[in-house]
């Protein structure tokens, strides 16, 4: 658990200690709607053989199908309009192996953009009382998780202001970090380093989860390229502990704007070529 605005000794040492490599392969996701697909293709998706080892949903409940299994980790995500009183209690009716809280998806975004807007000093409130309680209960937060364009950091540099203001020489704990990315492989790399950048040096204890991922607008094969290059870089960065794909639907599901190269399975149901990768079958 790292501090947002707060230092420590420990951390100087961790990040004079801190190594760029990693020999295990980096943890597989889905990111699902509520009900996203038909059984038979979420089947497809995670059963075995499969490198699938987490999922979410954009919201606090985990999947119908999913649930009932006990390979596959469900993170729980909270958006500012459930950040409330009985936040806890409505945790409590999770599955006792959730142990990662996502929260506040894109609130630099408007919601005709898919975003969840709030007033980044707001956030910082609801944050400091009703999220970062959950760490002693034993759960991992992760930071409001903003999209990839400028307007997603310029949102956290106010919100990591707003913290301190609100728990001078603390700030806003969290113990990992999640991504958005929609483009290129430079790119990727590019929104990576400046956020890594951002959280320095409370960065070098922390996890990042890319949660979204995906090349909008262009075809299957630029998709798969993209998810090929994408896995190598975070295989090789022991910070980054997992990623979700979007693109667990089928091709006709696409929205308007990523266009169906991205999806995971044809309209037939059977795994495009980047499904086929992402889930090693």
């Amino acid at each position: 658990m790292v501090s947002f605005g707060g230092s420590s000794s420990l951390l100087l040492l961790a990040l004079s200690l801190f190594s760029t490599t990693a020999t295990a392969a980096t943890n597989r996701g889905l990111a699902l709607g509520i009900e996203p697909l038909a059984e038979a293709d979420l089947k497809k998706l995670t059963n075995a053989p499969t490198t699938i080892k987490w999922y979410y949903t954009w919201n606090m409940y985990p999947n119908k199908v999913l649930e009932k299994r006990n390979d596959i980790k469900f993170f729980p995500l909270v958006n500012p309009d459930q950040a409330n009183a009985k936040l806890g209690d409505a945790l409590k009716n999770l599955r006792a192996k959730s142990d990662h809280l996502l929260t506040f998806n894109e609130p630099d975004m408007g919601k005709d953009r898919g975003g969840n807007p709030i007033d980044p000093g707001r956030a910082a409130q609801l944050y400091i009382d009703h999220i970062m309680p959950l760490q002693e209960k034993g759960w991992k937060i992760s930071h409001p998780v903003v999209s990839g364009s400028p307007d997603g950091l310029a949102w956290l540099k106010k919100f990591r202001d707003a913290c301190k203001a609100k728990k001078p020489g603390k700030g806003c704990a969290a113990d990992f970090v999640s991504v958005h990315w929609y483009g290129n492989m430079d790119g990727l790399k590019n929104h990576m380093n400046a956020l890594r950048d951002f959280y320095q040096p409370t960065a070098n204890n922390m996890k990042f989860y890319v949660t979204e991922l995906a090349y909008p607008q262009v075809d299957e094969a630029k998709n798969l390229q993209l998810i090929k290059d994408a896995s190598k870089y975070f295989d090789s960065l022991n910070w980054v502990e997992g990623y979700a794909w979007f693109g667990s639907f089928r091709q006709k599901d696409a929205n308007g704007w990523t266009k169906g190269g991205v999806a995971l399975m044809k309209d037939n149901g059977d795994l495009t070529s980047v499904g086929k990768f992402y889930v090693n079958k």
